[in-house]
């Protein structure tokens, strides 16, 4: 009768035996399930695909962030050869404009004097460059640009009240220098100070295009100026 009553009171013995096994098997099934699906996830793949990749080193922050970057799906940085590219290339488009803005930067322009020269020739000095504009008749006229780099040197012949300039050039050609007659006194000088300082500048590589137009001009009178005045 006991044995009766236990039996149906409680489960037996075989009984729990038995339902042991197969809860163990469920929840094997299931956590087997769970792992194939846990595998199967965007963020399982986007981490393999992180640890499978070959990353350079370049410091702890940069390496940090472009993991995370790439776990939360995110794209990485360019690299940085193509952000020094850029740069460079941006900055020969800087200097390149800044040649020509300075090359339109007139330091002197002088005038041969009228009525002595019926047709006024015209000396202009830029941070380039000397253009020589010689006149015949009306809107005609012959100009000759040098080089700074390749004036040899320039003279003045000056008078009581009028002076001519005498540049001469490395260019070989049929002329190897330009003389232009009836300036001001005051302008012949100041035109050899200029471009003297300019040559001087120039051979001892003295750097002048990170001055401004007034420093420079004083510079290059305070270089081309004559000692025995």
């Amino acid at each position: 009768m006991e044995s009766d009553n236990w039996q149906d009171g409680q489960p037996s013995s075989n009984n729990v035996s038995q339902s042991v096994p197969r809860n163990y098997n469920f929840l094997l099934r299931m956590s087997r399930r769970l792992g194939n699906v846990a595998t199967q996830s965007s963020f399982i793949h986007d981490v393999r695909s992180f640890m499978n990749q070959e990353i350079t080193y370049n410091s702890p922050s940069r390496w940090l962030d472009s993991g995370i970057a790439m776990l939360r799906g995110g794209r990485q940085e360019p690299a940085t050869a193509t952000s020094n590219a850029q740069q460079a290339e941006a900055k020969k488009e800087r200097d390149l404009k800044k040649i020509v803005t300075q090359s339109h930067e007139i330091l002197m322009s002088a005038n041969t004097v009228f009525p002595i020269s019926l047709f006024p020739d015209t000396v202009t000095v830029d941070r380039t460059k000397v253009t020589i504009t010689k006149r015949d008749f009306f809107w005609s006229a012959d100009v000759m640009s040098i080089r700074i780099e390749d004036v040899l040197n320039v003279s003045a012949s000056v008078g009581p009240l009028f002076g001519s300039l005498t540049v001469a050039s490395r260019v070989m050609s049929t002329i190897d220098h330009f003389q232009i007659n009836h300036f001001w006194r005051s302008d012949a000088i100041r035109l050899k100070h200029i471009i003297q300082g300019y040559v001087i500048a120039q051979h001892n590589n003295i750097d002048t295009a990170h001055l401004k137009k007034e420093e420079l001009i004083e510079t290059l009178l305070e270089l081309g100026v004559d000692t025995n005045k």
